[in-house]
């Protein structure tokens, strides 16, 4: 099989595996929600995903051992010839020793060094930089972030939620644009007022829906969503709509950040690779997740997830036992997911997921109309809501096109 050939099938399978794993993380997390085994600040989907970003860090066991190895093998490596019989062997030769002089700082005396490729191999391996309080600082960011995210996304449903959160990647050409200094074409600039406009027809789908119905989105357990709903007088889908655009703005900037980290570093040092980055920051988001679930979610067990889905069972009746397997098979759809994501970046680059994310939310929001349209109105599809599909999902395509066509004359 040609090279090329294999390359492009490798490819292939990769963009299918993060499709069909992201089609899943979704509808899975909407499913578990109506089956009462996870609310908004429970934490419990949230926990199971970034358990399965860690287990990307498995991928470096190879190449640690294989390092290991490598020092093992020079540290005990033979010498041969003592430093007095090579000096023997070279005056027997009649060869001179290879002499360069050079002039150390704050010295006023010359050093004789025998063979300058002593200095190069040494300062030549630049070595891996990684600064522990920027993985922190991004683990408490994305966990905050994915914590508004949840409860936006049980309060507007997994058909819209899907159709907003693809507008990452406008964001993230905005907050590059204002704080790396990438540069933003007229038509990323058009596409980028285009999302906005999709978003707010998106608005104004939602108050279309809820208004042909009196069935609206069940609430997530939260005690602040109630208060802000009775306060400002909106629906539960359309406090999920606010919601989930400020997490998805939210999680634009942990990727600005999660892009400083693989990418910005000290002279003579190299950054994380993208797989350890990821291992690092998901294994800092499962610590602060597994914490949150020690002190708040156990304590509360009872309230978020026994009553919860005793509640719904009065609806459908579905075992302990396969809500365990769904949450197993999340955790593995998430480390499927992340490890296709970077390999997609090192081959094709990350804008290509701007496309992807496009297909992911026509697919998500006609599924979930399909699957959840007759227990929540919410999910439900009318023209509104399509046309602002339409239109937010078109220009996230239009910019993900432009932007591939940008990187590559430059």
């Amino acid at each position: 099989m040609p090279k090329e050939y294999s390359s492009i099938v490798v490819i292939i399978c990769h963009q299918t595996l993060f499709l069909l794993t992201g089609f899943y993380q979704t509808l899975a997390a909407q499913y578990l929600y109506y089956q009462g085994a996870a609310t908004g600040t429970s934490l419990l989907t949230n926990t199971a995903q970034y358990v399965g970003m860690a287990s990307v860090g498995l991928l470096l066991i190879p190449s640690w051992w294989a390092n290991r190895k490598g020092r093992k093998s020079i540290a005990y490596e033979p010498t041969g010839t003592t430093e007095l019989d090579f000096d023997m062997e070279e005056i027997k030769s009649g060869k001179k020793a290879q002499k360069d002089y050079q002039l150390l700082p704050n010295a006023d005396e010359e050093i004789l060094i025998e063979d300058s490729s002593m200095i190069s191999d040494k300062s030549s391996k630049p070595k891996e930089s990684i600064s522990f309080r920027f993985i922190a600082a991004t683990s408490c960011l994305d966990v905050v972030a994915n914590f508004t995210l949840t409860i936006g996304f049980f309060y507007v449903g997994s058909g819209m939620f899907q159709v907003i959160y693809s507008s990452v990647v406008i964001w993230c050409a905005v907050l590059s644009f204002i704080f790396l200094g990438r540069k933003l074409s007229l038509l990323q600039s058009i596409s980028i007022i285009g999302v906005c406009f999709g978003l707010a027809l998106s608005a104004l789908g939602i108050s279309k829906g809820t208004e042909s119905s009196d069935q609206t989105t069940p609430p997530p357990v939260t005690s602040t969503g109630p208060a802000i709903l009775h306060s400002f007088n909106m629906t539960t889908t359309m406090y999920g709509m606010i919601l989930t655009s400020l997490a998805t703005f939210g999680y634009a900037c942990v990727y600005v950040v999660n892009d400083l980290l693989v990418s910005n570093h000290k002279a003579n040092t190299i950054p994380p690779t993208p797989e350890k980055a990821c291992f690092l920051v998901g294994s800092g988001c499962t610590f602060l997740s597994l914490m949150y679930i020690i002190i708040y979610t156990i304590p509360h067990w009872n309230k978020l997830v026994i009553q919860e889905m005793e509640k719904e069972k009065k609806v459908s009746d579905v075992s302990t036992f396969v809500i365990i397997i769904i949450y197993m098979v999340l955790t593995m759809a998430s480390f499927i997911h992340n490890l296709s994501y970077y390999s997609l970046m090192k081959r094709i680059g990350n804008v290509s997921t701007g496309l992807l994310n496009s297909i992911r939310a026509i697919v998500v929001f006609g599924l979930s109309h399909i699957l959840f349209c007759d227990i929540d109105n919410g999910q439900c599809f009318n023209p509104w809501k399509g046309f602002s599909a339409i239109t937010v999902i078109g220009f996230v395509t239009i910019f993900s096109i432009s932007k591939m066509r940008d990187d590559r004359l430059f």
